[in-house]
Parts: C-alpha cells; structure tokens; sequence
C-alpha cells in the first residue's frame, strides 16, 4: 500500500485527504486530465486577458494601414447614347473635337485599389494605455473575452489533457503507459508537447481568430463583431468557410512552440527541483505549491521567451481585412508578414509587446498548471 500523500493510480492508494483513490481506467483517467487542463486555463485567462489586450495592441502598433487609393479610368466612345449616359453618371466626362469634326467623349471612370501604407506611430506602455482609456474606455480590456475562454475550453483542453497521452505513446509504454509519474526524456516531453499543441490549435482556430480581432482597435468606436455568433457569421458570408480557419499555420506553428516550451520546461524543471538534495541528503523540494510555483515560473519565462515573434505574426496576419478571394490586403502569408514586418520596422519589431506577453504567459502558466496539478492530486492521480 502506498503511504498518504504519494499520487499514483491505484486500488490501493491514498488521496493526500486520506480518501481511497478511484481506480482509474485509462479512459477515465484521459477523460479527467482533459477536464482538468481546460479548466484550469480557462480559470487562469479570466485574470490574464486585459494583459492579452495590451499585448495585441503593443504588436500591432507600428504596422502598415491599407488604404484606398482611387484612380480613374478613361474609357473613350463613339455611341450617343452611352455617352450620355456616362456623362449623367460621371459627372467628370469630358468632350474634345475628333479630327473629323466628331465629338468623342471620354468617361473617367474611378477605381478603386488597397495599398499598404506605412505607418511609423508608436506609443509606450503607459502612454498606450492612457489612449486606449480615453478613447475606448476600461471596457476594451474585456474585449474579445468570451472567444478567449472558448478557446482555451478547446484548446488548452487537448493540449494539457494529452499530454501525458503523447508521453506514453513516443516513450514506448503506449497510450496507458504514463499512469504512475514516470520520467521521461527532454525529446518525448518536446514531441507531446508539440503534437498535443498542434491538434488543440487546429481545431480551435476559430475562437483565436475572432479573440484577435475583437481586441485589435475599433475606428467606429464599436467591436468589429456584436458576439460570438456574429463573428462567425459575417467571417463565413464575407470570407467563407476558410476564413475561419486565417492563419491557422502560425497558430499551429506558435500552439506546438508554446506547449512543446511550456509543458516541457515545467515537467523538466520540476522533476530536477524534486531530485535536488541538501547535505544531509534529504530533498530540498516535494510535490507541492512550492516546486509547481518555481516550476511554472522558469516555463513561462521559457515559453514567453520561445514564442513571442510567432505571436506577433500571428496577430498581424489575423486581424488584417481579407478580400472576397481570401487574398490578404497587407500579407499573402504568414512568411511574408514577418518578413514584411523586420523589414518596415527592424528584427526587434518580432518581440512588440515581449513585456505584456510574458505578464500574460507567466501568470497564465502558473495559474493553469498549478491548478491543473491541484485538480489531479485532489482525485489522486498521478502530477505531471
């Protein structure tokens, strides 16, 4: 029989509140784990999100506008009729005699084409934030909430809760291997981390779409959508059913490099934190508060540190306005917004919003694994 207070699944196992532990199936067992990681990320980004405001607006100050730029077209004809017409419709039509001694009139016709104009406004943290209340008010920093806690109710959900799947599977010891807190290699820990935060990302797409562009800025003074619903309905009937699914590949792309850093660097540290002795050779750290703190510290430092220029694009790419062809009218793709961003505003321009990014990434992370890691003791399974 194990002793009170160790998490390991098992009919004869302990809660640290002295409960028989539930004899886990591996379903169960991957059932619970997903419940837990989503709600402890969907806790943690109730408290994060005004700072998730701030971050977008920081990485999309600076950026190129497209603008409308009207030209006119000079479409010349011989027939009466259409001429008049023209003149009745375009009121800048013009008449000049033909050698012959016929009238040929020439109807300027105006067109329209976007261009990226660049803009060089930039404003500091406190500055910023000064704006953004007296022009929008406190209420912006609540934007795009609802679609946030959605979101991580998706994401967060697969990402955290399979894990420890994807653990089992590339160490070997298949899907219901890891039921016991077993160590593995720093390689298994990245490839869980990234597979798990490529499929959550993926499926969840839609959600961080519309989070983004509810935080961006609103020129009317209004959210560019009315809810959720709306969002969903105005990006399919303008941009169809890939427009929900913009920027998916840097999404992924951030979502694998943000689980692979902030999974792993936590179970990494952690474990190393628990093997650390004193000399009399007795631990210096336990499963506990104390170890997850320091643990979900360094991996938010980590993941803040890995992700923050994919974020970037990825915010940029997302809230730019998408023609009815699904052609983008400041980038065609992922790559070319970030090269499109080092070269109007310089390599550092990847890192806008670092500070805001790591104060959003390092609470979220502690606040979500140390309650993911409460949530599984409290039933009795095994932590991380």
């Amino acid at each position: 029989m194990t002793v009170q207070g160790q998490h390991t699944s098992g009919p004869t196992s302990l809660t640290p509140e002295g409960r028989a532990a539930h004899v886990w199936t591996p379903g169960q067992e991957l059932a619970a784990k997903l419940l837990f990681g989503g709600l402890g990320c969907m806790i943690a980004v109730v408290f994060t999100h005004p700072v998730d405001v701030i971050k977008t607006r920081l990485q999309l100050q600076g950026e190129a506008v497209a603008t409308a730029v009207t030209t006119s077209v000079v479409l010349p004809s011989s027939s009466t009729s259409v001429l008049a017409a023209a003149h009745t419709l375009h009121p800048t039509t013009s008449s000049s005699p033909t050698a012959g001694g016929a009238v040929m009139r020439a109807a300027a016709i105006p067109a329209t084409t976007v261009t990226a104009t660049h803009t060089t406004q930039t404003l500091r943290l406190i500055p910023l934030l000064r704006q953004i209340i007296r022009t929008e008010g406190p209420r912006v920093f609540v934007a795009g909430l609802a679609p946030a806690v959605l979101r991580e109710s998706i994401y967060s959900t697969i990402r955290f809760g399979s894990y420890d799947y994807f653990k089992g599977v590339y160490s070997g010891m298949g899907a219901a291997g890891l039921r016991g807190g077993e160590e593995t290699t720093t390689l298994v820990k990245l490839m869980s981390g990234l597979t798990s935060g490529m499929i959550g990302s993926a499926i969840a797409n839609p959600t961080d779409l519309i989070k983004v562009r509810l935080q961006a800025f609103w020129p009317s003074g209004k959210p560019r959508y009315a809810s959720i619903a709306d969002a969903c309905r105005s990006i399919y009937v303008e941009e169809g059913i890939p427009g929900l699914y913009r920027g998916v590949v840097p999404t992924a792309a951030r979502a694998m490099v943000v689980t692979a850093s902030q999974l792993a660097s936590y179970d990494t540290t952690k474990h190393w934190l628990l093997k650390l002795r004193d000399s009399q050779g007795q631990a210096r750290f336990h499963e506990g508060y104390l170890t997850h703190f320091c643990a979900s510290t360094v991996a938010g430092l980590v993941c803040s540190i890995s992700t923050s220029p994919i974020d970037t694009v990825k915010v940029r790419y997302m809230n730019q306005q998408f023609n009815a062809q699904g052609k983008g009218h400041l980038y065609r793709s992922a790559i070319d917004c970030a090269l499109k961003t080092v070269q109007r505003e310089g390599p550092l321009a990847l890192y806008k919003g670092f500070l805001m990014c790591w104060l959003r990434l390092g609470p979220h992370t502690m606040l979500s694994l140390m309650i993911f890691e409460k949530l599984r003791s409290f039933v009795g399974l095994n932590p991380v």
